[in-house]
């Protein structure tokens, strides 16, 4: 991936976390200065300012020091990053319930999520496949043809909007599209690990192995997390896997 593009896409990552920090804290004013309950607001918007604030410090230091002579896999880290950080609209029902603000339409928001979900785990799964070696032109075709199917398997599943939860975080309804993108997710886990077995006489390898499965797995976690005790340990596992990440570029001496 061209070096511009890879700036350009940490760019709108930028703004969109900026624009969500926002969200969060106007949401929190708002509930602060209206006397209402503010507890209940926080089990929703902490961890989704942690994994937004965690993904761009990982985007920001990966996309000057994360090359592909550590890993192939490095071309689909800006985009990768960058929808990660995009799965945080499930909280924007909250923040419309709590401030009466511009309301959007759910379904839209959930078309989104869905996206974002399904086209993550299509990426990580590339990553795991292509983790010794890219084609710049297989790597956009994989990219285009993956979109293409997490839009049209996120338009064309069944949305329902009418459960009390929307009015919370947004959850994807059909269990089948929640199955496939799981069964991706953990594809992508078994790919690496497997990449691991091959190759496991380099130590490199088997953390960069390692930190991408405990990515995935709390991403994953993450995502479809409703409740606030799972939201932690997808965190954990989470944060983990982006320091581990992020200590293999240190390992390779290319941080100033």
């Amino acid at each position: 991936m061209a070096k511009n593009v890879r700036f350009v896409l940490l760019a709108i990552q930028g703004i969109l976390t900026i624009l969500f920090i926002l969200l969060i804290s106007y949401s929190l004013y708002l509930a602060f200065a209206q006397g209402t309950e503010v507890m209940s607001l926080l089990p929703y918007f902490i961890p989704a300012l942690i994994h937004l604030l965690i993904t761009f410090t990982a985007a920001l230091l990966l996309s000057l020091f994360y090359r592909t002579n550590i890993g192939a896999e490095a071309q689909f880290l800006p985009i990768l990053f960058l929808v990660i950080a995009l799965e945080n609209v499930k909280i924007l029902p909250i923040f419309f319930n709590s401030t009466h603000f511009l309301m959007l339409n759910y379904e839209w928001i959930a078309i989104v999520f869905q996206f974002c979900f399904l086209f993550s785990s299509f990426l990580f799964l590339a990553s795991s496949l292509f983790i010794q070696n890219m084609n710049a032109t297989k790597m956009g075709q994989y990219v285009f043809v993956a979109a293409s199917w997490s839009l049209f398997l996120s338009i064309i599943v069944p949305i329902s909007t009418n459960a009390s939860s929307y009015y919370k975080v947004i959850s994807i309804a059909s269990k089948p599209f929640v199955a496939v993108g799981v069964f991706i997710s953990l594809l992508a886990i078994m790919t690496f690990l497997l990449s691991f077995v091959r190759d496991k006489d380099q130590r490199h390898f088997l953390a960069r192995c390692v930190s991408f499965a405990f990515i995935i797995a709390g991403n994953t976690t993450i995502t479809l997390a409703q409740n606030l005790p799972t939201m932690i340990i997808g965190l954990v596992l989470y944060t983990f896997g982006i320091i581990t990440l992020l200590l293999i570029t240190r390992t390779y001496h290319i941080w100033a």
